[in-house]
């Protein structure tokens, strides 16, 4: 079943305990830059910024950043499924007239 939409996408991984919430007002410019950075290198979780300064918006980040995120965004148990599902794809071979198939 594919995601209705990603605030679905971000429910899922708040249950998960794949995803941080940040609710300290933060600066677009140069802290959330700051914050991804240190957090993706350490691996770390999905992050929502909940008050981005000047911005109604709340900001995703890191939503896709392992590999346990995106197999769950994807809905595959590895990646390698997916590439099964993409070759089979590929495999497809179109009739070449109308009056073939």
């Amino acid at each position: 079943m594919a995601y209705k939409d990603l605030r679905e996408f971000i429910e899922v991984l708040e249950k998960k305990g794949l995803l941080k919430r940040i609710k300290t007002e933060v600066s677009a410019e140069l802290e959330i830059t700051e914050i991804l950075d240190r957090v993706v290198k350490n691996n770390g979780p999905a992050i929502l910024f909940e008050n981005v300064k000047g911005s109604s918006m709340p900001v995703f980040a890191n939503g896709f950043g392992t590999i346990e995120r995106m197999c769950l965004a994807l809905e595959a148990r590895s990646l390698d499924e997916i590439g099964a599902r993409i070759r089979k794809l590929l495999e497809f071979e179109a009739p070449a007239s109308l009056w073939e198939g």
